[in-house]
């Protein structure tokens, strides 16, 4: 088995995949709204890789889930910055579950711009970053 800083590094890495996708999405030549969607979308999974990383480091359960607030809760983490709270539950409502597509037709999909994605890339980056350092703090 790998030692825990290295699955935890891991896990960083496939988050960053995810913010990676979301930049390159958000700079693509021919953006649509559909597009924002998909950089929102890959924002929450940047997030939910961060906080199952979080939760292996706090050693908690990891939870095969997709609800950023239970994510976060579950965790275990100390100081996790209020500011960053309710952009969970905004970031949550982008969420759809592919295995389950009759879900998409019970409440209309939240509607996105590139504002609103830029904005959501911005602060998914920011707790990208918060986490990570979290995770790996500087001695």
């Amino acid at each position: 088995m790998k030692p825990k800083k290295e699955i935890l590094k891991t896990w960083i890495k496939y988050a960053y995949i995810d913010l990676d996708v979301s930049k390159r999405l958000l700079n693509s030549p021919k953006p649509n709204q559909w597009t924002y969607v998909l950089v929102i979308w890959h924002c929450h999974q940047a997030i939910e890789k961060m906080f199952k990383m979080t939760a292996i480091k706090n050693n908690k359960e990891l939870l095969k889930i997709h609800d950023l607030i239970r994510l976060y809760k579950q965790a275990g983490i100390k100081d996790f910055p209020e500011k960053y709270i309710n952009f969970l539950y905004d970031l949550n409502e982008y969420y759809i579950s592919p295995r389950y597509p009759d879900l998409s037709y019970k409440k209309p999909y939240p509607k996105s711009d590139r504002k609103k994605a830029e904005n959501y890339l911005k602060l998914t980056n920011n707790i990208y970053q918060w986490l990570e350092k979290y995770a790996f703090p500087k001695k």
